[in-house]
């Protein structure tokens, strides 16, 4: 054989072994005997994985305080008579099949769905009362409960609730409590919360639990709506943001939730079409404690509180911690949004517009000298939760700066929710900035003003040195739930949301984008901003 053939044949031999190597790689469906075709994606496989940023702090959904663990404890794992879909503009009926009202608006009567627990026991009504006493008897829940005089089982499938006055929030109340088994939480006792269990309705369950790593969930096979699409769910902690990008972009992350908006471009191109950014039923705010005993009370002085407020300027927050993407806010939840929620175009309330002018002025008329404002005049620390590089963290740089600027120094703490929610409802801080979302009624403020609200509110108003008239603002919350009219609702809740403002102990700072990024593997179904049902979710074959 000459060179010329052997070269031939062994160039030959090369392109076939490169095209049998290619196709081996391949991932699109191939065609088996039969002519059936095998999906890229084996769903009963497949694990869907998500970022979570921090542990989980329990399995008990009544210990979940941060959103990013009632995403999954609140929404995935437990279910409530009722459900909050964004995507569907709100409040729907969930194990609560059909709900009577009196025409006095005192009684609730609830029939139930026919739904039964990850444990094989049948949901009953007598599950449902076990559930709202335990929660009546957490002081957290307290602002969606004390309106309930009593809760009682007429049968196994309906429940009664008897309200001490018409309470037009009620949906709130639905979503907020969740439907736990009676049986399975009484035999853990205090050990319930610390480990995987099978004690809720919902989707999924808890196959894996570890406080340092993370957790894993399995589809309910017999979950009453049906069985889920996706088979295995898997949250990873990634607390860095950028360590979160970059786990994306490697396709170690299926979807990510509050995707980190400095690298948002980054993530668009990483994801392609499968992106959302949108203005988020959420706010930030900052919060200041005026029974603070820092520096002599500092804090407890009405000009030094407003000199914070006006030294803050929200345009440069909304550039650092949503890299302009999110929106500066004045009230507490975002009117477009919630129909109840007193607007700032309408003028009815005070704001703090950047004006480090008046800033400085405002602390003279506390009685500083122009010489210690020159010197810094300490006001404590500037306390909040989360990852050191995530927006909060971010938004607390910009606020040290801007007091600065004024003559105002402050130390900056950063730490996991776990750490640092237990200080914020204490009142075991000096100033901070907080976060609420998910809700579509504004008497969500009541657990921040209300003194029933305990282990809620980070400003404890009922207080004999209390900066307002905060009998009048509890009656105010009480007059916001007494009526259904809308407009009435809006003047009790201008009137109270300007008694709030007027004291100068919260400011909102910013209501955040929310950015979602999901793998072209995955069909998130309707997007929901905060509340994400993976129920809805399916893989793409």
């Amino acid at each position: 054989m000459n060179k010329k053939r052997l070269l031939s044949l062994l160039l030959m031999f090369l392109m076939l072994v490169s095209v049998l190597a290619g196709c081996g790689q391949t991932t699109e469906p191939s065609e088996e005997p039969g002519g059936t075709e095998t999906p890229a994606v084996n769903p009963d496989e497949e694990i869907l994985t998500i970022r979570k940023t921090a542990s989980l702090q329990s399995t008990d959904w009544e210990a979940t305080t941060n959103t990013f663990d009632m995403q999954i404890m609140w929404v995935q794992v437990f279910e409530s008579l009722y459900t909050i879909d964004e995507a569907a503009g709100g409040y729907q009926n969930q194990l609560a099949k059909e709900v009577a009202i009196s025409d006095d608006g005192l009684t609730y009567t609830v029939t139930l769905q026919d739904a039964s627990f990850q444990n094989g026991d049948p949901l009953k009504a007598s599950d449902v009362v076990f559930s709202y006493k335990r929660a009546m008897e957490n002081s957290r829940f307290n602002y969606v409960t004390s309106m309930i005089k009593s809760v009682e089982a007429t049968d196994d499938k309906t429940v009664v609730f008897t309200l001490d006055y018409p309470y037009s929030a009620i949906s709130h109340t639905f979503w907020s409590i969740k439907i736990s088994s009676e049986r399975e939480v009484t035999e853990q006792g205090e050990a319930f919360g610390t480990v995987p269990h099978t004690a809720a309705t919902g989707p999924y369950i808890i196959t894996e639990y570890d406080v340092a790593s993370g957790l894993k969930l399995k589809a309910n096979e017999n979950y009453w709506k049906g069985v889920p699409n996706i088979k295995n769910v898997e949250y990873i902690v990634i607390s860095d943001d950028a360590a979160a990008v970059i786990a994306f972009e490697n396709d170690e992350l299926e979807y990510l939730p509050d995707a980190p908006l400095s690298e948002w471009e980054s993530l668009v191109a990483a994801s392609g079409e499968n992106n959302s950014l949108t203005k988020g039923n959420n706010i930030r705010f900052m919060a200041i404690n005026y029974l603070s005993p820092t520096n002599n009370n500092i804090l407890g002085n009405l000009k030094v509180r407003e000199a914070i407020f006006y030294a803050i300027n929200k345009d440069n927050i909304n550039a650092a911690a949503a890299s302009g993407y999110g929106a500066p806010a004045y009230e507490y939840m975002p009117h477009e949004y919630v129909a109840t929620s007193p607007s700032f175009e309408d003028g009815g309330f005070k704001i703090y517009d950047y004006d480090p002018e008046k800033a400085k002025s405002m602390l003279k008329e506390a009685g500083f000298t122009d010489a210690q404002i020159a010197e810094g005049i300490d006001v404590g620390t500037l306390m909040t939760y989360g990852a050191a590089t995530a927006e909060k963290a971010k938004a607390t740089q910009v606020i040290q700066a801007n007091l600065a600027e004024v003559g105002l120094k402050c130390e900056i703490y950063v730490a996991e929710a776990a750490q640092v929610t237990p200080k914020l409802y204490a009142q075991d801080y000096d100033m901070c900035i907080f976060g609420d979302s998910g809700n579509y009624d504004f008497n969500n403020i009541r657990q921040q003003v209300h003194s029933e609200s305990t282990g809620m509110y980070v400003v404890k108003y009922a207080d004999e040195k209390s900066p307002l008239d905060y009998k009048r603002l509890e009656e105010l919350v009480a007059l916001g739930v007494s009526t259904a009219d809308v407009d009435a609702r809006l003047d009790y809740y201008t009137e109270l949301w300007s008694m709030v403002m007027d004291s100068a102990t919260i400011l909102p700072l910013y209501h955040n984008p929310v950015g979602i990024v999901w793998s072209s593997k995955l069909d998130p179904g309707g997007l929901s901003p905060t509340y994400y049902h993976i129920y809805n979710f399916k893989w793409v074959e």
